[in-house]
């Protein structure tokens, strides 16, 4: 393979080819596919970066299903840059027409001469022609995993506990390009033409054109937010009122706090915390804003299994709270369509790990509570054992004594049309 100026081809190189290399290096270090995502230079135009994203979550949701084409027209698995040039052309394949496909294998040879060498160019285009037939040869019927590019065992999760249709429906769904949606409490009337009303002043972007300058501008003004309603749900069964005192725990980047904020009416205590390190930092620069002579807003680096009493005291803040939320970390089998990298992280034995750590986290927040209060526990996970099961063992341990669960809900994507979501609402006993 020949010697390849990668930072040049960074700043210089087509959507095509920088998509492509973004693959190349989540090949190389597995790293989340945002992270990978945010490298981009950052003076590309929105219609480029836009163009990158699409061909790169393209090939991460389609991963499986490529190398499972490639198998048989390949003797061995070919070196990471060209297999990244094969699933970019993949993905391609697979969402073009077939009149388009002899034209998209010309522009993958022709962009590849920039990458990789003669002979692996010539080698590139044999495997490309013959990609196509094999990728027609897919169907649902022999494997939904395959077809839809999911693990094995997790589809097999999935038709276990909703059924084949369900399954079926969830996958389609992680395999379309997310919406794009806007939070705004009060929307201009002139704009609702060009928006979808979704509830609960949410609205969905008849187009994904968020260089309209009227939408622009609400964005730049601060009245609007680019936020999935899923998010909401937390916040909702909360419902954080005018001057109470508020914990939010595992609060990093900050949305569900400035949720709580905007329903506090900007008064009250709101104590956010998180593990130290960036997930701190971005919660500080997302909210410092926000502190004013009403609103005391605070916050702590910490563990949530390490909040004792004597830590709140040390730093002159309430020991207990009118509400506590608790946004537990999860496996994000909710969020596959707008995180597709999650499908290949994750493991099996991840489920019960997760269900584990929430458990304890959930007991220590719970202490938290004052009497008469309540906590809401959610994450963006619809697997059971993350959610029900979770509520279960609490209530039945001697942390949830005194608890009593007054709402509960998952969210599914194919059946609420948004990102998935377990909200538990339990209230603890006045006395």
């Amino acid at each position: 393979m020949r010697s390849v100026n990668l930072q040049d081809l960074y700043k210089n190189g087509s959507s095509w080819v920088l998509a492509t290399l973004l693959t190349h290096k989540y090949l190389l270090k597995r790293k989340k596919s945002n992270e990978l995502f945010d490298q981009l230079p950052s003076n590309l135009c929105y219609e480029k970066k836009s163009r990158i994203k699409n061909l790169f979550y393209g090939v991460l949701r389609n991963q499986s299903r490529i190398s499972d084409a490639l198998k048989p027209i390949t003797k061995k698995t070919p070196k990471n840059l060209l297999l990244s040039i094969l699933f970019t052309s993949g993905y391609e394949l697979i969402e073009s027409n077939n009149n388009k496909k002899e034209k998209i294998i010309h522009h993958a040879v022709e962009e590849s001469k920039r990458l990789v060498s003669p002979s692996e160019v010539k080698f590139l285009n044999a495997i490309l022609r013959r990609l196509p037939s094999q990728l027609a040869s897919q169907s649902e019927s022999k494997s939904l995993s395959i077809f839809y590019s999911h693990p094995e065992w997790l589809v097999e999760n999935w038709v276990t506990a909703h059924g084949h249709d369900a399954t079926k429906a969830l996958l389609k769904w992680n395999q379309s390009i997310p919406s794009i949606y806007l939070y705004n409490r009060a929307m201009p009337n002139e704009l609702e033409g060009k928006l979808m009303a979704m509830g609960n002043h949410f609205y969905r972007l008849a187009n994904s054109n968020l260089n309209d300058p009227e939408i622009k501008a609400l964005l730049e003004n601060g009245s609007t937010y680019i936020k999935d309603p899923a998010t909401s749900h937390s916040v909702t069964a909360l419902n954080p009122k005018e001057g109470e005192k508020i914990l939010d725990l595992c609060a990093a980047p900050g949305g569900k706090t400035f949720d709580c904020i905007q329903r506090m009416n900007h008064k009250g205590l709101i104590v956010a915390v998180d593990l130290p390190g960036k997930r701190m930092d971005r919660l500080n620069e997302n909210l410092q804003q926000y502190k004013n002579e009403n609103l005391l807003l605070e916050f702590l680096a910490c563990d949530v299994c390490s909040l004792s009493k004597s830590f709140f005291e040390k730093q002159q803040l309430p020991t207990q709270y009118d509400a506590v939320l608790l946004d537990a970390p999860c496996s994000n089998t909710g969020v596959i369509q707008r995180k597709p990298d999650v499908r290949w992280r994750l493991q099996k034995k991840d489920l019960e790990q997760c269900a584990d750590l929430q458990l304890k986290l959930l007991k220590s927040a719970s202490k938290r509570v004052r009497a008469g209060g309540r906590i809401v526990y959610s994450t963006c996970s619809i697997e059971s054992v993350e959610n029900d099961f979770v509520i279960k063992q609490f209530l039945e341990s001697e942390s949830g004594n005194g608890f009593t669960l007054t709402h509960s809900n998952t969210y599914y994507p194919w059946i609420h049309k948004h990102d998935g979501a377990g909200v538990f609402l339990m209230s603890k006993a006045k006395t």
